[in-house]
């Protein structure tokens, strides 16, 4: 308190209120020991938890984090075997195989070799937003710092861990599914999801004042969806999975690669109706999200074969668009100018 008044002296600000609440993790780095299902933690003694995974022979405890979560206490455990080597990757000169993965909303994840997964939505689906509605319902039903209206609140808390739980078991499955393909390299659309979520700017009428309908309402759904798919996550668990297995993973550029015709290489926003691809040029007719997975492909070759100088590099393609502006792309590939050229 001392330090937060006087950083509040020297004009960094009036020092916050921190609940109980607010904290709930904390770390020890030394003094941790396991013997069976007990673990001691300095200044707590040893206490009883449940070992799920056994500590292997030759590795050291690092450090434990304790959590708390809406239906317990959890403690994580950091060790290390300097003995044990690093995982080697690929290098470029190596990668022969590329498959291309399309993330979405209807699908989650779209293969370039044809493959879709499917997205279960977890917050998303009818039966949850019913079961989340009554729940909050009751919290709000109870009066405020009541001991009632914590209990419905926990509940709350729970169910929120459930699905958040489920997604993270299901993301694992999926990232498994990708990674033990007969591939080596793994490409995925880098894309900027905290953009893609960022709320409407305001309209405002400059006679009267008033705010004019922005699109934020609509689009309050679709930003939903995409907490809901946890891209983000998603791609973490793939980059960890790859490099388990000395795979490579490449990040290429999403733009256009839903508008891009994989035959032709024609690229006009009219080509893509809803999940159908039909180019206006040559009449390539294609699954939408598929036929982008091949691009990313693609763009992936084209990287491995600049950065490989002794691999064949691609014909350069001229890609025009036809797209008029102020029309808005498919989630994961949002632009609003024309296009010149994207591979070199």
């Amino acid at each position: 308190m001392d330090v937060a008044y006087k950083n509040f002296f020297d004009g960094r600000g009036f020092p916050k209120f921190k609940n109980r609440s607010n904290f709930t993790s904390f770390t020890y780095v030394i003094g941790v020991k396991v013997q069976g299902n007990k673990i001691y933690l300095p200044k707590l003694g040893w206490m009883r938890f449940f070992n799920s995974r056994p500590i292997p022979d030759g590795f050291k405890i690092k450090a434990a984090t304790i959590r708390k979560r809406q239906d317990g206490w959890y403690v994580s455990l950091r060790i290390e075997d300097r003995a044990v080597p690093d995982y080697i990757v690929k290098p470029f000169t190596e990668v022969n195989n590329i498959i291309g993965c399309d993330l979405g909303i209807t699908k989650l994840v779209h293969l370039s070799d044809g493959y879709q997964i499917e997205n279960p939505k977890f917050a998303t689906n009818k039966k949850t937003k019913v079961t989340l509605k009554i729940r909050q319902r009751r919290v709000n039903r109870k009066a405020k710092g009541s001991k009632n209206r914590k209990k419905a609140a926990t509940n709350v808390g729970k169910f929120h861990k459930k699905i958040a739980d489920k997604r993270d078991c299901y993301q694992w499955y999926v990232a498994n599914k990708i990674v033990s393909r007969n591939v080596d390299a793994i490409a995925i659309e880098d894309l900027n999801v905290s953009a893609m979520k960022r709320r409407c700017k305001p309209k405002v009428d400059e006679e009267s004042g008033r705010f004019l309908k922005n699109g934020q309402s609509r689009k309050k759904g679709l930003n939903r969806s995409i907490f809901d798919a946890s891209w983000g996550e998603l791609v973490l668990k793939i980059d960890y999975l790859a490099a388990k297995h000395g795979k490579v993973v490449l990040k290429v550029s999403p733009k256009y690669t839903s508008q891009k015709c994989q035959n032709c290489g024609h690229v006009d926003a009219s080509n893509r109706d809803g999940e159908k691809f039909i180019c206006t040029q040559c009449g390539h007719f294609d699954h939408a999200d598929i036929n982008a997975a091949k691009n990313i492909r693609d763009r992936a070759y084209s990287i491995v074969r600049v950065d490989c100088p002794e691999l064949k590099r691609p014909k350069q393609c001229k890609e025009l668009s036809a797209r008029p502006r102020g029309n808005r792309v498919e989630p994961g590939n949002p632009s609003n100018r024309d296009i010149k050229s994207v591979m070199s």
